[in-house]
């Protein structure tokens, strides 16, 4: 399944961002099959001991691919490693960003991954802990508490994650489905600095294998909608608490829906004329789009829920 996780996380205002950076981008096709990544692409592909082109770098493969002929394979013992390859993110504390890629486990095995506060990573660093087990469920393990989710084998499915530093709150979807959401200051500092490729799959007799490909990091920016949209679709009060107010032009009508970091329609779309309102009430305290769809056009305008 070739999905960009752009198209999977924002989902219907995929394009509509603007004063974005991308920071990584990388699909593993210009360099041979076999070839370490750490020690071969060099920064911010790293190892946990920092040590490019030990056991703990993993190779290059033609044996699976999401897009073009290679991916990243992460492959290791039972009882977990010696696998441990690390893609710092910059020990980031404020901001808004999207990491994604697509991932790959062949039936009768699984996989992990953890994301670390600090880009050289330890203990207490941890964030979150997700593991693919290998009867096709997941666990999601933050400050000791676990949640599950599930998902598929033997097909590329995608792995995506939206951060919002400035509330502290980020949300992980599988395969365009959000399935977890988490403080991301609970325990320990608000900051992201990496992502650990273990390869693990829950530990004896579990056998850890999988396939990571197209793995895109993106800096949203501290505005990250586009702000040329047309100045009289206003949306207000930003930031909101209890209701949020889309206003058009006198006689003019449109269709207004709400959407959260994960690309999820929570409020579904509402025809109106001249004004609507959208009750806030039971959602989380986050990030989230409203999105107003004009004559053929569409405008996309950041709020946040406080």
């Amino acid at each position: 399944m070739k999905r960009s996780l752009l198209f999977t996380l924002l989902g219907t205002f995929t394009g509509l961002v603007s004063a974005q950076t991308v920071l990584v981008n990388e699909d593993f096709d210009s360099y041979a099959a076999g070839d370490l990544v750490a020690q071969t692409i060099g920064l911010p592909w790293s190892t946990w001991s920092v040590a490019p082109g030990g056991t703990e770098d993993t190779p290059i493969s033609n044996e699976q691919a999401s897009s073009g002929t290679q991916s990243m394979k992460v492959t290791g013992v039972a009882a977990g490693g010696p696998t441990d390859l690390v893609l710092r993110l910059g020990n980031r504390s404020t901001g808004s960003y999207i990491l994604s890629w697509n991932m790959y486990v062949p039936s009768g095995n699984g996989g992990y991954f953890n994301i670390q506060r600090n880009e050289v990573p330890g203990a207490g660093s941890f964030m979150l802990e997700v593991t693919f087990k290998v009867d096709g469920t997941i666990e999601y393990m933050n400050n000791t508490v676990a949640s599950a989710g599930s998902y598929p084998h033997d097909t590329w499915f995608s792995v995506a994650m939206a951060f919002d530093l400035g509330t502290s709150v980020a949300a992980l979807s599988i395969d365009g489905t959000a399935q977890y959401s988490w403080q991301t200051n609970t325990p320990g500092p608000n900051q992201i600095g990496g992502i650990d490729f273990f390869a693990y799959a829950g530990g004896t007799p579990n056998v850890p294998l999988y396939y990571v490909d197209d793995v895109l990091f993106i800096d949203l920016g501290t505005v990250g909608i586009e702000e040329n949209a047309p100045a009289e679709v206003a949306v207000y009060p930003n930031p909101a608490t209890d209701m949020l107010t889309v206003e058009l032009p006198h006689g003019t009508t449109a269709i207004a829906s709400l959407v959260d970091i994960t690309g999820r329609t929570v409020i579904d779309g509402i025809a109106f004329g001249s004004r609507t309102q959208f009750p806030l009430n039971g959602l989380s305290k986050g990030l989230y789009f409203v999105r107003v769809r004009q004559n053929g056009k569409e405008i996309v305008r950041r709020v946040t829920v406080e």
